[in-house]
């Protein structure tokens, strides 16, 4: 029998540099699509829909837009990036050591998609494993790379990769034993550059020796919100996930 997976992870410390002249200074998980609900709390109602009953959200930048929502949502608990400024996602993802302490879904903040996206990933056998799509053309894609069903490489260079499987989502499913060896991991890449990421620099030297897989869902409907366009792309996609479930 499976794992329950209750806990949840969300990165939300970055200061969504890109699309500063049209999110007008609050945090990227606060931008609003069609329906002026921040994309954060879409996030949260489909881990919640899912069965996630304690969600931690790494924050940083205008943190006290998360610590509002702490009022509406109870499952929440906040733990800051005091140096979110400076640091890449796995210095924010070093800072919910002290509260993570079983597996859980990680997944960023500047994310919409549909609610199967964590359904799927939960029902799948593969304890630690990224959810990928087909390709999307959606700029500034992260490429995953496998050996038959193992993760080897992930990056946004395409011609650095070897067998491409699909794109990353910014969606995982991790077991608790592989996110303590990410630790150890970081801290020594710490040393040295702050700005390493979880899943490009930290993920591929754990799955080295520890098993990580992959949930391709190929006709998942998502988006990233990074810039104009990508946000422009945004709005159209949550417009047909939207229909979709109406």
């Amino acid at each position: 029998m499976g794992i329950n997976i209750t806990q949840a992870v969300i990165l939300a410390a970055g200061m969504g540099v890109r699309l500063k002249e049209l999110n007008r200074g609050i945090p990227k998980g606060f931008i609003s699509l069609a329906d002026n609900i921040p994309i954060i709390e879409h996030s949260i109602e489909a881990l919640l829909a899912c069965g996630i009953s304690d969600i931690i959200i790494v924050t940083g930048f205008m943190d006290e837009y998360y610590e509002n929502l702490r009022s509406k949502y109870p499952q929440i608990k906040t733990v800051r990036n005091e140096k979110f400024s400076e640091t890449g996602t796995m210095y924010s993802l070093w800072c919910a050591r002290k509260l993570i302490n079983t597996d859980f879904i990680l997944l960023e903040s500047d994310l919409i998609f549909e609610t199967r996206a964590i359904s799927e990933l939960l029902e799948s056998p593969v304890k630690n494993s990224l959810l990928i799509t087909g390709k999307t053309e959606a700029g500034d894609e992260v490429y995953v790379a496998a050996d038959g069903d193992r993760v080897k490489q992930i990056s946004k260079d395409k011609k650095v990769l070897g067998s491409i499987v699909g794109e990353f989502i910014g969606v995982s499913r991790l077991s608790y034993d592989f996110y303590l060896k990410l630790i150890p991991i970081a801290e020594e890449s710490f040393e040295s550059d702050l700005k390493v990421s979880y899943d490009m620099d930290c993920f591929v030297t754990v799955a080295d020796k520890t098993p990580l897989g992959f949930l391709k869902i190929e006709n998942l409907l998502w988006a990233e919100i990074d810039d104009a366009l990508q946000l422009k792309r945004a709005q159209k996609i949550w417009k047909e996930i939207k229909n979709q479930s109406a």
